[in-house]
């Protein structure tokens, strides 16, 4: 498993699984001045930079979630916690939670809410190094399968 984040030059690696935040990789396709990454153009920067690597591609949308090549992108929504959050490090701990996900067998859209779940813990961690157990994620995930369920009700 091979996995780069770059924040100025994530569009110039090949071959290997890729994470970037919107706007860094709207930045990586689009000319200067697109500056608004709007879930269109976060698609679009998406599927070029999956074209350019060959292999998935994660996009980190803040609270939003992550969206995930699988090939065709798909936004794997994030989970709502309560504030006060710091979002300090919430990037590597959800390459974490991916990558971990990823060696295990997960396919990208899975690796994805796993990402979402482990950085969805460590932001709720203020002004310290977060961290995320397995035990913590059991809870988690049974958090954000209800916040889905209260989105999908009429």
């Amino acid at each position: 498993m091979f996995w780069a984040d770059s924040r100025s030059r994530i569009g110039l690696f090949r071959n290997v699984v890729i994470k970037a935040n919107a706007r860094e990789a709207v930045r990586q396709v689009f000319p200067p001045g697109t500056d608004t990454p709007a879930d269109a153009v976060v698609v679009q920067a998406l599927a070029e930079l999956r074209r350019r690597t060959g292999r998935p591609v994660f996009v980190t949308a803040g609270p939003h979630g992550i969206w995930a090549s699988d090939p065709e992108p798909v936004l794997v929504r994030g989970v709502r916690v309560p504030e006060p959050t710091d979002p300090t490090g919430a990037g590597d701990s959800a390459t974490a939670g991916a990558v971990l996900a990823l060696c295990a067998g997960a396919n990208p859209v899975e690796a994805a809410l796993v990402a979402n779940l482990v950085a969805s813990i460590t932001v709720q961690q203020l002004a310290v190094t977060g961290t995320a157990t397995p035990g913590q994620l059991i809870p988690r995930l049974e958090m954000w399968l209800a916040q889905g369920a209260k989105e999908e009700s009429p």
